[in-house]
């Protein structure tokens, strides 16, 4: 697919990871209407998020399967940035890795968060599949995905949707100036090498160029 064939409205416009910065520029771009359980972590392996979709996130985010790792960001409270620090916590299941979400407080270990965190989690991961579920058309953005993953993503998301869906694969390449079409020719999925810059607001501006939410 080329990118003009993506452009349109749709119902429900999705960030599927690897990082913030898909759902980042959805929510500028005012194209977000909720956040999903992928919005705000890390998922390098789409093959692990094809397998925590098919599971309709089942023991997703267990505190058992969870422990810090190395690094740290900012806390993020109702997508409020807070001036405190934030473990990263990896869920080493499903290799996802939690970087906003667990404020490093003097006194209080990061598992003092986790009800309430998986309180959030449990409510975006049922909110996503009942949009998936009456969703028209449904936008999936994808950053970082190999031609066999997506491919699988594809299949994954079939049964979740209620309606069409289409893909666009972004993937980042350094030193690149311009977005370039991969030419996969795959029915249903756009994939395209861009710029590997964090915050690139013209390469986005150019991606999300006549992609518009469905009036209800």
């Amino acid at each position: 697919m080329d990118i003009s064939e993506i452009k349109g409205a749709y119902d429900c416009i999705v960030s599927l990871g690897s990082s913030c910065e898909p759902a980042a520029h959805l929510r500028r771009k005012g194209l977000r209407s909720f956040s999903s359980p992928l919005d705000w972590v890390v998922s390098l392996s789409l093959t692990d998020v094809n397998r925590l979709l098919s599971s309709r996130f089942a023991g997703y985010m267990e505190i058992e399967n969870m422990s810090p790792v190395e690094g740290n960001d900012v806390f993020v409270e109702n997508e409020v940035v807070m001036p405190v620090k934030s473990y990263f916590i990896k869920d080493f299941y499903y290799n996802v890795i939690s970087v906003h979400d667990f404020p490093v407080l003097d006194g209080q270990e990061w598992s003092a968060a986790y009800p309430g965190f998986k309180s959030k989690i449990e409510m975006r991961s049922q909110r996503l599949l009942d949009q998936l579920a009456v969703s028209r058309r449904t936008l999936f953005i994808r950053w970082g995905s190999t031609y066999e993953e997506a491919a699988a993503l594809q299949q994954t998301l079939r049964p979740l949707t209620g309606g069409e869906f289409l893909i666009l694969i972004v993937n980042g390449v350094d030193g690149l100036e311009s977005v370039i079409n991969n030419g996969w020719g795959y029915p249903g999925i756009c994939s395209l090498s861009i710029p590997n810059r964090a915050g690139d607001n013209e390469t986005w501006d150019y991606l999300l160029d006549g992609i518009v939410k469905q009036e209800a």
